[in-house]
Protein backbone atom coordinates (compact mmCIF):
# COMPACT_ATOMS: atom_id res chain seq x y z
CA UNK A 1 0.00 0.00 0.00
CA UNK A 2 1.17 3.52 -0.75
CA UNK A 3 1.99 5.62 2.23
CA UNK A 4 1.22 9.33 2.50
CA UNK A 5 4.22 11.55 3.20
CA UNK A 6 3.11 13.76 6.10
CA UNK A 7 4.72 16.69 7.90
CA UNK A 8 3.59 18.52 11.04
CA UNK A 9 3.83 22.30 11.41
CA UNK A 10 3.57 23.45 15.01
CA UNK A 11 5.17 21.41 17.79
CA UNK A 12 3.22 22.66 20.79
CA UNK A 13 0.76 20.63 22.87
CA UNK A 14 -1.44 19.49 19.97
CA UNK A 15 1.33 19.31 17.40
CA UNK A 16 3.26 16.87 19.55
CA UNK A 17 0.25 14.56 19.77
CA UNK A 18 -0.46 14.80 16.04
CA UNK A 19 3.14 13.82 15.40
CA UNK A 20 2.73 10.81 17.68
CA UNK A 21 -0.43 9.74 15.83
CA UNK A 22 1.41 9.54 12.53
CA UNK A 23 4.03 7.26 14.06
CA UNK A 24 1.08 5.00 14.96
CA UNK A 25 -0.25 5.08 11.39
CA UNK A 26 2.94 3.77 9.82
CA UNK A 27 1.04 1.40 7.50
CA UNK A 28 -0.53 4.34 5.65
CA UNK A 29 1.46 7.38 6.78
CA UNK A 30 5.17 8.18 6.50
CA UNK A 31 6.16 10.89 8.98
CA UNK A 32 8.66 13.05 7.11
CA UNK A 33 9.38 15.60 9.80
CA UNK A 34 8.28 18.57 11.90
CA UNK A 35 8.70 22.34 11.95
CA UNK A 36 8.11 24.99 14.59
CA UNK A 37 9.04 28.68 14.77
CA UNK A 38 10.86 27.70 17.97
CA UNK A 39 13.71 25.38 16.83
CA UNK A 40 14.24 24.07 20.35
CA UNK A 41 10.63 22.89 20.49
CA UNK A 42 10.75 21.18 17.09
CA UNK A 43 14.02 19.47 18.01
CA UNK A 44 12.44 17.99 21.16
CA UNK A 45 9.53 16.58 19.17
CA UNK A 46 11.75 15.35 16.32
CA UNK A 47 14.05 13.59 18.77
CA UNK A 48 11.16 12.02 20.69
CA UNK A 49 9.50 10.58 17.60
CA UNK A 50 12.65 9.87 15.61
CA UNK A 51 11.87 12.09 12.65
CA UNK A 52 13.61 14.98 10.90
CA UNK A 53 13.61 18.49 12.29
CA UNK A 54 13.12 21.07 9.54
CA UNK A 55 14.46 24.58 10.12
CA UNK A 56 12.69 25.98 7.06
CA UNK A 57 8.93 25.55 6.64
CA UNK A 58 9.10 25.59 2.83
CA UNK A 59 11.56 22.69 2.89
CA UNK A 60 9.16 20.59 4.95
CA UNK A 61 6.22 21.44 2.71
CA UNK A 62 8.13 20.53 -0.46
CA UNK A 63 9.16 17.18 1.04
CA UNK A 64 5.60 16.00 1.76
CA UNK A 65 2.25 15.10 0.22
CA UNK A 66 0.23 16.52 3.10
CA UNK A 67 0.68 18.76 6.13
CA UNK A 68 -0.89 18.80 9.59
CA UNK A 69 -1.20 22.44 10.69
CA UNK A 70 -1.12 22.61 14.49
CA UNK A 71 0.44 26.03 14.87
CA UNK A 72 -1.20 29.05 16.55
CA UNK A 73 -4.57 30.03 15.08
CA UNK A 74 -3.22 33.38 13.89
CA UNK A 75 -0.77 31.54 11.61
CA UNK A 76 -3.28 29.09 10.09
CA UNK A 77 -4.08 31.20 7.04
CA UNK A 78 -0.48 31.92 6.06
CA UNK A 79 0.63 28.31 6.54
CA UNK A 80 -2.45 26.88 4.79
CA UNK A 81 -1.96 29.12 1.76
CA UNK A 82 1.69 28.06 1.46
CA UNK A 83 0.64 24.42 1.56
CA UNK A 84 -2.25 24.73 -0.88
CA UNK A 85 -0.23 26.81 -3.33
CA UNK A 86 2.35 24.02 -3.22
CA UNK A 87 -0.45 21.52 -4.03
CA UNK A 88 -0.37 19.86 -0.60
CA UNK A 89 -3.39 18.48 1.24
CA UNK A 90 -3.93 19.88 4.74
CA UNK A 91 -5.30 18.84 8.10
CA UNK A 92 -5.85 22.06 10.03
CA UNK A 93 -6.66 22.35 13.71
CA UNK A 94 -9.76 24.25 14.80
CA UNK A 95 -10.66 27.02 14.37
CA UNK A 96 -9.88 26.76 10.68
CA UNK A 97 -8.48 30.32 10.57
CA UNK A 98 -8.56 33.51 12.62
CA UNK A 99 -11.11 35.24 10.35
CA UNK A 100 -13.97 34.28 8.06
CA UNK A 101 -12.48 35.86 4.88
CA UNK A 102 -9.29 33.85 5.45
CA UNK A 103 -11.29 30.63 5.76
CA UNK A 104 -13.30 31.44 2.64
CA UNK A 105 -10.11 31.96 0.68
CA UNK A 106 -8.44 28.69 1.65
CA UNK A 107 -11.65 26.68 1.12
CA UNK A 108 -12.06 28.24 -2.34
CA UNK A 109 -8.42 27.52 -3.22
CA UNK A 110 -8.61 23.90 -2.02
CA UNK A 111 -11.74 23.29 -4.10
CA UNK A 112 -10.17 24.91 -7.15
CA UNK A 113 -7.09 22.69 -6.84
CA UNK A 114 -8.95 19.54 -5.79
CA UNK A 115 -7.05 19.30 -2.49
CA UNK A 116 -8.32 17.83 0.77
CA UNK A 117 -8.92 20.00 3.81
CA UNK A 118 -9.89 18.35 7.07
CA UNK A 119 -10.57 20.50 10.13
CA UNK A 120 -9.77 19.23 13.61
CA UNK A 121 -13.20 19.38 15.23
CA UNK A 122 -12.38 16.32 17.31
CA UNK A 123 -15.77 15.94 19.03
CA UNK A 124 -17.16 14.52 15.77
CA UNK A 125 -15.12 11.44 16.76
CA UNK A 126 -16.54 11.21 20.27
CA UNK A 127 -17.88 7.68 20.94
CA UNK A 128 -21.19 9.13 22.12
CA UNK A 129 -21.64 10.84 18.77
CA UNK A 130 -20.77 7.65 16.91
CA UNK A 131 -23.50 5.82 18.87
CA UNK A 132 -26.23 7.95 17.26
CA UNK A 133 -24.87 8.37 13.73
CA UNK A 134 -27.14 5.62 12.32
CA UNK A 135 -30.28 7.04 13.97
CA UNK A 136 -32.72 9.40 12.28
CA UNK A 137 -31.71 12.52 14.19
CA UNK A 138 -33.77 15.59 13.32
CA UNK A 139 -33.46 17.97 16.28
CA UNK A 140 -35.91 20.71 17.09
CA UNK A 141 -34.14 21.71 20.30
CA UNK A 142 -30.54 21.13 21.46
CA UNK A 143 -29.03 22.04 24.81
CA UNK A 144 -25.23 21.96 25.23
CA UNK A 145 -23.08 22.58 28.31
CA UNK A 146 -19.29 22.63 28.10
CA UNK A 147 -17.63 23.65 31.37
CA UNK A 148 -13.93 23.50 32.20
CA UNK A 149 -11.50 24.88 34.76
CA UNK A 150 -9.13 27.65 33.70
CA UNK A 151 -6.16 26.65 31.56
CA UNK A 152 -3.78 29.31 30.21
CA UNK A 153 -3.45 27.28 27.00
CA UNK A 154 -6.13 28.59 24.68
CA UNK A 155 -6.80 31.71 26.74
CA UNK A 156 -5.46 33.93 23.94
CA UNK A 157 -8.89 33.60 22.31
CA UNK A 158 -12.44 33.78 23.68
CA UNK A 159 -14.20 30.80 25.25
CA UNK A 160 -16.42 30.81 22.16
CA UNK A 161 -13.44 30.19 19.85
CA UNK A 162 -11.74 27.85 22.32
CA UNK A 163 -14.56 25.64 23.68
CA UNK A 164 -18.02 26.53 22.40
CA UNK A 165 -16.93 26.07 18.78
CA UNK A 166 -16.93 22.29 19.40
CA UNK A 167 -20.65 22.29 20.21
CA UNK A 168 -21.43 24.77 17.45
CA UNK A 169 -19.84 22.37 14.95
CA UNK A 170 -21.80 19.41 16.35
CA UNK A 171 -25.05 21.37 16.18
CA UNK A 172 -24.43 22.52 12.61
CA UNK A 173 -23.74 18.90 11.61
CA UNK A 174 -27.14 17.84 13.00
CA UNK A 175 -29.41 20.74 12.03
CA UNK A 176 -29.47 20.98 8.25
CA UNK A 177 -30.80 24.53 8.02
CA UNK A 178 -29.29 28.02 7.87
CA UNK A 179 -28.76 30.02 11.05
CA UNK A 180 -31.49 32.68 11.27
CA UNK A 181 -30.78 34.51 14.52
CA UNK A 182 -28.23 34.54 17.33
CA UNK A 183 -28.69 35.93 20.85
CA UNK A 184 -25.63 35.84 23.10
CA UNK A 185 -24.13 37.14 26.31
CA UNK A 186 -20.63 36.72 27.68
CA UNK A 187 -18.34 37.98 30.42
CA UNK A 188 -14.55 38.41 30.52
CA UNK A 189 -13.60 37.33 34.03
CA UNK A 190 -9.94 36.29 34.00
CA UNK A 191 -8.81 37.32 30.51
CA UNK A 192 -9.47 40.13 28.04
CA UNK A 193 -12.04 38.08 26.10
CA UNK A 194 -15.22 36.28 27.26
CA UNK A 195 -14.45 33.39 29.64
CA UNK A 196 -18.10 32.38 29.99
CA UNK A 197 -20.83 32.67 27.38
CA UNK A 198 -24.46 31.70 26.88
CA UNK A 199 -25.90 31.56 23.37
CA UNK A 200 -29.27 30.88 21.74
CA UNK A 201 -29.21 30.03 18.04
CA UNK A 202 -32.40 29.89 15.99
CA UNK A 203 -32.45 28.12 12.62
CA UNK A 204 -34.65 28.76 9.59
CA UNK A 205 -36.50 25.45 10.08
CA UNK A 206 -37.60 26.50 13.58
CA UNK A 207 -34.97 24.49 15.46
CA UNK A 208 -33.31 26.15 18.45
CA UNK A 209 -30.02 25.47 20.23
CA UNK A 210 -29.00 26.77 23.65
CA UNK A 211 -25.29 26.63 24.47
CA UNK A 212 -23.26 27.46 27.57
CA UNK A 213 -19.48 27.39 27.65
CA UNK A 214 -17.21 28.29 30.55
CA UNK A 215 -13.48 27.95 31.22
CA UNK A 216 -13.76 29.19 34.82
CA UNK A 217 -15.79 26.36 36.33
CA UNK A 218 -14.85 24.19 39.29
CA UNK A 219 -16.41 21.07 37.81
CA UNK A 220 -15.89 19.75 34.31
CA UNK A 221 -18.92 18.99 32.15
CA UNK A 222 -19.56 18.12 28.51
CA UNK A 223 -23.26 17.36 28.11
CA UNK A 224 -25.28 17.49 24.90
CA UNK A 225 -29.05 16.94 24.83
CA UNK A 226 -31.14 16.51 21.68
CA UNK A 227 -34.94 16.80 21.60
CA UNK A 228 -37.07 15.90 18.61
CA UNK A 229 -40.47 14.42 17.84
CA UNK A 230 -40.82 11.10 19.72
CA UNK A 231 -37.15 10.99 20.76
CA UNK A 232 -34.81 12.41 23.42
CA UNK A 233 -31.06 11.77 23.29
CA UNK A 234 -28.67 12.56 26.12
CA UNK A 235 -24.95 12.53 25.27
CA UNK A 236 -22.25 12.53 27.92
CA UNK A 237 -19.22 13.55 25.89
CA UNK A 238 -16.89 13.06 28.84
CA UNK A 239 -17.90 9.43 29.25
CA UNK A 240 -18.50 8.81 25.54
CA UNK A 241 -22.00 7.45 26.08
CA UNK A 242 -25.47 8.10 24.67
CA UNK A 243 -28.80 7.46 26.41
CA UNK A 244 -31.76 7.31 24.03
CA UNK A 245 -35.46 7.56 24.91
CA UNK A 246 -37.94 7.00 22.08
CA UNK A 247 -41.69 6.61 21.61
CA UNK A 248 -42.74 3.41 19.84
CA UNK A 249 -46.01 1.68 18.97
CA UNK A 250 -47.03 -0.77 21.71
CA UNK A 251 -47.40 -3.53 19.14
CA UNK A 252 -43.88 -3.03 17.73
CA UNK A 253 -41.90 -6.06 18.89
CA UNK A 254 -38.82 -5.05 16.91
CA UNK A 255 -38.14 -1.86 18.87
CA UNK A 256 -34.72 -1.81 20.46
CA UNK A 257 -34.14 -1.15 24.14
CA UNK A 258 -36.13 -1.63 27.32
CA UNK A 259 -39.75 -0.51 27.70
CA UNK A 260 -39.91 1.76 30.74
CA UNK A 261 -43.47 3.14 30.45
CA UNK A 262 -46.68 2.94 28.43
CA UNK A 263 -48.77 5.84 27.13
CA UNK A 264 -52.06 4.02 26.81
CA UNK A 265 -53.97 6.97 25.34
CA UNK A 266 -51.64 6.94 22.35
CA UNK A 267 -51.01 3.21 22.19
CA UNK A 268 -47.30 3.94 22.59
CA UNK A 269 -44.48 2.77 24.83
CA UNK A 270 -41.31 4.58 25.89
CA UNK A 271 -38.18 2.65 25.00
CA UNK A 272 -34.83 3.27 26.69
CA UNK A 273 -31.41 2.40 25.30
CA UNK A 274 -28.40 2.89 27.55
CA UNK A 275 -25.20 2.62 25.54
CA UNK A 276 -21.98 1.60 27.28
CA UNK A 277 -19.22 4.13 27.79
CA UNK A 278 -17.09 4.14 24.65
CA UNK A 279 -13.34 4.30 24.32
CA UNK A 280 -11.68 5.61 21.19
CA UNK A 281 -8.50 7.48 20.30
CA UNK A 282 -10.28 10.35 18.57
CA UNK A 283 -7.09 12.11 17.52
CA UNK A 284 -5.80 8.92 15.91
CA UNK A 285 -9.10 8.33 14.11
CA UNK A 286 -9.33 11.81 12.65
CA UNK A 287 -5.74 11.63 11.38
CA UNK A 288 -6.46 8.18 9.92
CA UNK A 289 -9.53 9.56 8.13
CA UNK A 290 -7.44 12.39 6.71
CA UNK A 291 -4.78 10.04 5.34
CA UNK A 292 -7.39 7.67 3.90
CA UNK A 293 -9.22 10.57 2.29
CA UNK A 294 -6.08 11.66 0.46
CA UNK A 295 -5.07 8.13 -0.52
CA UNK A 296 -8.50 6.72 -1.38
CA UNK A 297 -10.74 9.70 -2.06
CA UNK A 298 -13.11 8.98 0.81
CA UNK A 299 -14.90 12.06 2.17
CA UNK A 300 -13.55 13.61 5.36
CA UNK A 301 -15.86 13.84 8.37
CA UNK A 302 -15.15 17.55 8.90
CA UNK A 303 -14.51 19.41 5.65
CA UNK A 304 -13.10 22.87 5.08
CA UNK A 305 -16.64 24.07 4.44
CA UNK A 306 -17.71 22.63 7.80
CA UNK A 307 -14.89 24.52 9.47
CA UNK A 308 -15.94 27.69 7.68
CA UNK A 309 -19.58 27.33 8.75
CA UNK A 310 -18.54 26.85 12.36
CA UNK A 311 -16.32 29.94 12.25
CA UNK A 312 -19.06 32.05 10.61
CA UNK A 313 -21.42 31.11 13.45
CA UNK A 314 -18.74 31.78 16.09
CA UNK A 315 -18.24 35.26 14.65
CA UNK A 316 -21.99 35.88 14.80
CA UNK A 317 -21.90 34.92 18.48
CA UNK A 318 -18.91 37.18 19.21
CA UNK A 319 -20.62 40.08 17.42
CA UNK A 320 -23.73 39.68 19.58
CA UNK A 321 -21.65 39.48 22.78
CA UNK A 322 -19.81 42.66 21.84
CA UNK A 323 -23.14 44.42 21.28
CA UNK A 324 -24.21 43.48 24.81
CA UNK A 325 -20.92 44.74 26.28
CA UNK A 326 -21.25 48.09 24.53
Amino acid sequence: MNRLKVGVIGCGHLGKFHTKMHTMLEDISELIGVYDINPEQSKKVADEFNCKQFLNVEDLISSTDAIVIASATQSHYEVAMKCLNADKHIFIEKPITATVPQAEEIVELSEKKGLVIQVGHIERYNPAFFQIEDMEVDPMFIEAHRLASFNPRGSDVSVVHDLMIHDIDLILSLIKAPVEKVDAAGVAVLTETPDIANVRIKFSNGAVANLTASRISIKKMRKFRIFQKEMYISLDLDKGAADVFSLTDEADTTAQGMAIANIESKGKKIMYIKNPEGQINALLEENKDFVNSVLNGTPVKVSGMDGLRALVTVEMVIEEIEKQIK
